[in-house]
């Protein structure tokens, strides 16, 4: 039996059922979202998705997706390492910068699909659309596991508008200026608009090490779009951006487990208790400092339409984006020298797309398009091995070592530069078979062709992080390097090509104007790749194959009790075939990232979205989700450092039947918004929100220490504003119980037993004033 039917969909409040007086009621309003490459009502949309308008970034402080997702159940972001993680349903790309992510990002239909893309900030944003499942058809790009779609706001041809909002966090001390305003330069034909945001967070976690709060994070962003609207039916928008965001102590990671159970003490577990240092997951850290973090990115769009409100529509959209991304981190968690790392990540993207549509008042709704994309892509890592000085090596395994000892330490050094060409053609067409049954066929053709140039081996390392290096000449100290870092050192070559043909199906019924019930079919694809990490030499471990999947969706949209009460509810099920998975393992020698195919994993469950509009001022929310996730075929996935004591060669687990990280049983937020005038110029607003997740593995190898339990999360939000809400003033306080959440976590480099996290924001308390000009 299909373990989906376990869970009880009577999880829907109570509150939802229960009737009222129309008379003392609002309505809902309704949002109109683009998660079909058109402008539609969210409730005739059959995906399982949720729509956050412009002003609710503003007013909950939402600065990036980061924010975004622990609001959201089945949605996790988190930073990493190597690479972010970024999973829907259970489903994502795990720690690899050499993989497009599961889940994909799209900024006004331009394409991100590196990791820390998720570290930019939403700016002056009119819609940022979280839709789950796979999204093939429309958005392609290796959007297996899902999509974030954000619409930034474009000038508005008719009068000049804008807002500026600035506001101060008192525990992480943080100003944030914000402001946007644009209009038009000639009436009814062309406007501009300029956004920009500035803020400079001073950190969250004492650092004992230093005696400074780490992560200090200074953000810098600036937009300027253009709109000419050529003729009635024809328009052109430009778009310019550029971000910099920089920060000390970026990857501030603390120890934990120490001394492990079972293990003696070794490693950081040494230094940190003859250092009396503290151990505890909690929003304290010990490091010597240096840590460092910066991202660039530009990215311009132009983009022309036609739209097909009189006709057939037409649109043509070009990008050419940049984001250069670094990090470096002390990985060994202690006031010594022992272990650290950097990441150098570059990627520049030029995308075109074309699409064709059907007349507006056509009875064949039909899309047709091409889409192409050139990526170029390099990362270096450099994985510091600090406690291999010139005097220890001569001892380690009886002076087996000793011809590398006058180069030490070492670095494990791995580059890659990839390039890739990527096309795909695209179409829909749906067809009302009667007034209230309708089909709609899909179909998207992808061909990728990468190749990539990969080396690793050992160097020596100049400095702390990495950042300066030189190689290792003598070809007896290489070996031996080699040999103690467990890296080769060699460099490889390798194509990879793949194409697919991806079929969607979806049937609509919508019995009358409030309900629509809808079944969903989609096949999902995404291209092989390389391992930017791979340090063996072995042959035919740099690649990985692609992965893909099939995906049913059964769901409802419904509005009940005269447009006061929604009501959608979602029921899925996504078989994933060869799933792409990279595993962290940590060993003496070093870290080890291994990237391979998974035999299969399915992602089943429900989720459950009510709105409620219980009174003229009072509304009631609930987004609940119920997920089975469970490797089906992964009898081949990398041991626990327990596994690996008892084991310590060749040692491979079973995960079949286990769940995969950031993948809890149920997770969830509920809300109330109360919003009232107080006199006939000053009205005030209340909303808070409850937010909870079950307990779910953080390592991907299901390490049982490197688990997050259960959690709940309060935000609350009081404002004060007036009437025509010219101005507002408000206090928005998240986290308000402190609760400590982890967002990643996994084995200390040669501390058997011992591990590292990093915790989430804490308590947040912030003042907010916003002014709009319309």
């Amino acid at each position: 039996m299909n373990r989906i039917f376990q869970y009880p969909l009577m999880a829907v409040p109570a509150f939802a059922l229960c009737a009222v007086s129309p008379q003392a009621m609002a309505q809902l309003d309704e949002i109109v979202v683009t998660a079909q490459k058109r402008e539609q009502s969210i409730r005739d949309v059959p995906i399982s998705m949720v729509a956050f308008q412009g002003v609710d970034v503003l007013d909950q402080q939402i600065t990036g997706l980061e924010d975004l997702a622990y609001t959201l159940p089945n949605v996790h972001i988190s930073k990493d390492t190597i690479s972010n993680n970024i999973y829907i349903r259970g489903v994502g790309s795990g720690v690899s910068p050499g993989f497009e992510q599961a889940v994909a990002i799209f900024v006004d239909g331009s394409y991100r699909g590196r990791s820390r893309y998720t570290n930019s900030t939403l700016v002056d944003v009119e819609r940022v659309e979280v839709l789950r499942g796979p999204q093939t058809t429309y958005f392609g790009n290796n959007a297996i596991a899902g999509a974030f779609s954000v619409t930034t706001k474009g000038p508005d041809l008719d009068q000049w508008n804008g807002y500026g909002q600035a506001s101060y966090e008192f525990v992480g001390e943080e100003p944030v200026v914000e402001a946007a305003i644009g209009g038009p330069l000639v009436q009814d034909k062309f406007g501009i608009r300029f956004a920009g945001r500035y803020s400079r967070l001073e950190g969250f976690i004492d650092n004992q090490g230093t005696g400074g709060e780490d992560p200090t994070i200074v953000d810098r962003f600036g937009r300027f779009s253009a709109l000419w609207q050529i003729a009635p039916d024809w328009s052109a928008n430009f778009k310019a951006e550029y971000g910099r965001q920089t920060s000390d102590g970026a990857f501030a990671a603390q120890l934990f487990n120490c001394p492990a159970p079972g293990f003696t003490s070794s490693g950081s577990c040494t230094a940190a208790i003859a250092a009396g240092q503290e151990a505890e997951l909690d929003f304290n850290r010990v490091s010597n400092g240096g840590e460092r973090g910066e991202i660039e990115a530009s990215e311009f769009i132009l983009n022309l339409q036609r739209d097909n409100s009189n006709g057939f529509g037409f649109a043509v959209q070009g990008t050419h984006s940049r984001g250069d991304f670094v990090i470096s981190g002390d990985t060994d968690l202690t006031l010594d020298d022992r272990v650290t790392f950097s990441n150098i990540e570059a990627n520049e993207q030029t995308t075109v797309e074309v699409r064709f549509e059907s007349p507006a008042d056509s009875k064949l709704q039909y899309m047709v398009g091409a889409y192409y994309l050139d990526n170029e892509f390099t990362f270096s890592s450099n994985f510091n091995l600090l406690f291999l000085t010139p005097t220890v090596v001569p001892f380690i395994a009886g002076g087996l070592f000793s011809a590398a000892a006058p180069f030490a330490p070492f670095t494990v050094d791995s580059n890659i530069t990839a390039e890739e060409q990527a096309f795909s053609f695209f179409g829909s067409a749906t067809w009302p078979f009667t007034d209230k049954f309708s089909a709609t066929v899909g179909l998207r053709y992808i061909n990728s062709d990468k190749s990539a140039i990969q080396d690793s081996q050992p160097k020596t390392t100049n400095d702390r992080f990495g950042f300066s290096t030189d190689f290792i000449t003598d070809p007896a100290a290489l070996g031996a390097a080699s040999a103690l870092t467990q890296t080769a050192a060699q460099v490889q070559t390798a194509s990879v090509k793949d194409d697919d043909i991806l079929p969607s199906v979806v049937l609509n019924y919508e019995p009358n104007e409030n309900a629509n019930f809808y079944f969903k079919y989609s096949d999902g694809f995404k291209a092989g790749g390389f391992d930017p990490l791979e340090r063996s030499g072995v042959p035919g471990r740099l690649t990985f194959e692609p992965e893909t999947v099939h995906a049913y969706e059964v769901g409802m949209k419904s509005i009940w009790l005269d447009n006061t009460l929604s009501l959608n509810i979602a029921l899925f099920r996504s078989d994933y075939t060869d799933l792409q998975q990279a595993v962290v393992q940590f060993a003496g020698g070093g870290a080890f990232v291994v990237t391979q195919n998974v035999g299969g994993l399915t992602s089943q469950g429900a989720e459950i979205q009510v709105s409620w509009e219980a009174t003229e001022h009072m509304t009631l929310s609930a987004d609940t989700a119920f997920l089975d996730a469970f490797y089906k075929d992964y009898s081949n996935a990398g041991c626990t450092v327990f596994q690996e004591a008892i084991t310590p060669v060749g040692c491979v687990q079973d995960l079949s039947g286990v769940a995969p990280p950031f993948a809890p049983t149920y997770a969830g937020t509920v809300r109330a918004i109360y919003e009232r005038p107080i006199n006939a110029g000053l009205v005030f607003s209340g909303d808070v929100a409850l937010s909870f997740s079950d307990g779910y593995s953080l390592a991907p190898d299901n390490d049982p220490v490197g688990r997050q339990g259960s959690w709940q999360k309060v935000d609350l939000r009081l404002g004060l504003s007036d009437a025509d809400n010219r101005w507002s003033l408000a206090f928005v306080g998240k986290n308000l119980a402190n609760e400590r959440v982890f967002a990643i976590a996994n084995d200390v480099v040669g501390t058997a037993g011992s591990y590292f996290a990093t915790i989430e924001r804490g308590r947040f308390l912030a003042l907010q004033a916003r002014y709009n000009w319309n």
